[in-house]
Parts: structure tokens; C-alpha cells; sequence
């Protein structure tokens, strides 16, 4: 029986062991995938932050593109235009009257 009980003890001890071993590799996975993702959030982060430095850049093209294209159709289009701001204008005058 004593040595019955011996084997147990040595069967505590590989599991205790084991457990600890375990327990230093999931420790060690968890820091690795950590690292990782801290890694991919910097980047992200890098990238967001360089599209929004091009945000001002962009709006002020497509700004420009806009208004060009604009000029362009008042040009050709001059009675045209003109009815179509007196329309807003009456819609919009319509609209902050009911105040």
C-alpha cells in the first residue's frame, strides 16, 4: 500500500509539473498574440491617420471639381440656373416662414 501511495505522490507531482508547464506556454501564446494585435492597432492606427491627413487635400479637389463643373453648367445653362436658385430660394423662404 505504501507504494501505492508513493505513485500517487509522484502522479501529484508530473501533474503539478504539467499543469505549471501549461500554464508558461499559455502565458507565453498570450503575450505572443498580444504583441500582435498591439502591432496591428499601431498600423491601423498609422493608416488612419494617414488618411485622414489626405481628407483636406481630397475635399479640396473634389471641391474644386465641383464648382468647375458648376460654372460650367451656369455657363450653358444661365436661364436654367437661375430658375433653379429662385426655386431653392422660394423653398427655403417657404420653409423658414413657418417659424
Amino acid at each position: 500500500m505504501n507504494a501505492k501511495v508513493e505513485d500517487l505522490a509522484d502522479d501529484v507531482k508530473n501533474l503539478e509539473k504539467d499543469a505549471k508547464a501549461l500554464a508558461r506556454d499559455a502565458q507565453a501564446a498570450a503575450e505572443e498574440k498580444a504583441n500582435e494585435l498591439s502591432t496591428k492597432c499601431a498600423e491601423l492606427f498609422q493608416s488612419a491617420l494617414a488618411a485622414a491627413r489626405e481628407v483636406p487635400t481630397v475635399a479640396a479637389a473634389r471641391t474644386k471639381e465641383v464648382a468647375a463643373t458648376t460654372d460650367d453648367y451656369v455657363h450653358q445653362n444661365p436661364w436654367r440656373a437661375v430658375a433653379i436658385s429662385a426655386g431653392v430660394g422660394l423653398v427655403l423662404g417657404v420653409l423658414f416662414s413657418r417659424k
